[in-house]
């Protein structure tokens, strides 16, 4: 077999490239950990830019349809953008004035309980032969206030652990703040020149990947449309389920009904396990004032959800994910050990993503087959 001086050159060059990889591996990856840290806030703004564009869109849609003038019409994109941002920024508002006073209404609660009561029956519990014999089986002290301070010093380990890095972010305050400035003033150029950044965006990969142009062109819409589905078709059922508990809570007299229908709203966001996140914290929340109340609101929220889940959840969101139940739990699991609370709500629309590039492969494969 005889070599050309290209296929030489070749050789060469990937030898070199190698040798570069492992002698500069260290140099290189923190290069890349350097860029990915810097490029933080762009990304950030990318997403803020991208979900502030659903409702700005439909802001366009309605000037469009309202305003005829031409004149008023230049001003279209301007006049949306500020409705769009402004919608984010007084409904965060409006949820913190009522999140906010009932939670520190909950931990005022906490400091005034009794804890006479809780001691006594600490001490009847550690009298108990039956519980004694029980706590030697499985091998712990035979003394529930020794197995209880135990646990309580873990806990209370944990809790300083994160006081104490919370106090220690403090000096990084002004550096979050100048990253989240960043990531608004980057999501507003985003939005003002969506169109020609498309535009450019479509030309490069048309100009570069040449015959792969089409099949990248694909997966961007699948993704888009995906996405776009997930975070529309979630968010109202999540409005729908949080609007059903707070309603259901005040009929019921149920404290806290405001702040916790807003927090089912939000952990509801999260796909089949959001709604229980919610159950939990409004639970504890409900437990301050009243144990049988909480219990009571279990009861109530769990119906809620079936109700919800196999009546409303079909209409509104239906197969517009287009993922099995089976795989979007599989897709929350994997999301939450890799990102945590981001990854499970990215996981859902990616895994869709690629559900449905495999489901039209197969499709496609199967088509030819029979041709």
């Amino acid at each position: 077999m005889k070599f050309e001086k290209k296929q030489v050159y070749y050789i060469v060059l990937a030898f070199v490239i190698c040798y570069a990889i492992k002698a500069y591996w260290d140099t290189g990856t923190s290069l890349v950990a350097t860029v990915i840290k810097a490029s933080q806030p762009f990304l950030i703004g990318a997403g803020i830019a991208y979900i502030v564009n659903i409702v700005m869109s439909l802001y366009e849609m309605i000037f469009t349809r309202l305003i005829k003038n031409k004149y008023f019409l230049k001003v279209k994109r301007a006049v949306s953008m500020i409705l769009a941002y402004l919608t984010f920024i007084l409904l965060i508002s409006w949820l913190f004035s009522i999140v906010l006073p009932d939670l520190i209404a909950s931990i005022n609660s906490l400091l005034k309980i009794d804890t006479s009561g809780i001691a006594n029956f600490i001490k009847e519990v550690n009298d108990n032969k039956v519980v004694k014999d029980i706590l030697a089986y499985f091998g712990t002290s035979s003394d529930v206030m020794t197995t209880l301070s135990d646990y309580s010093q873990q806990i209370l380990n944990q809790v300083l652990s994160v006081l104490t890095s919370i106090l220690t972010s403090v000096s990084t305050i002004a550096s979050t703040l100048l990253n989240v400035f960043i990531s608004l003033i980057f999501s507003i150029y985003v939005l003002a020149s969506k169109e020609q950044l498309a535009r450019q965006f479509n030309l490069l990969i048309d100009s570069y990947l040449g015959k792969y142009a089409k099949t990248v062109h694909y997966v961007l819409d699948i993704l888009h449309q995906r996405f776009h589905s997930f975070f529309v078709g979630q968010t109202l059922e999540a409005m729908i389920l949080g609007s059903l508990t707070a309603g259901g809570m005040l009929l019921l007299h149920l404290p806290y009904a405001a702040t916790i229908g807003i927090l089912v709203a939000f952990t509801a966001l999260i796909p089949v396990v959001g709604a229980y996140i919610g159950l939990t914290i409004g639970f504890i929340l409900i437990a301050t004032q009243s144990v049988s109340q909480a219990i009571f609101f279990v009861i109530y929220l769990v119906v809620l959800q079936q109700f919800e889940g196999n009546l409303i959840y079909p209409r509104v969101v239906g197969g517009s994910i287009g993922l099995p139940g089976m795989w979007v739990l599989m897709a929350i699991t994997i999301g939450a050990a890799l990102w945590g609370i981001l990854g499970m709500l990215v996981a859902v629309p990616l895994a869709a993503s690629l559900y449905q590039i495999i489901k039209d492969s197969v499709a496609k494969r199967q088509e030819n087959r029979l041709e």
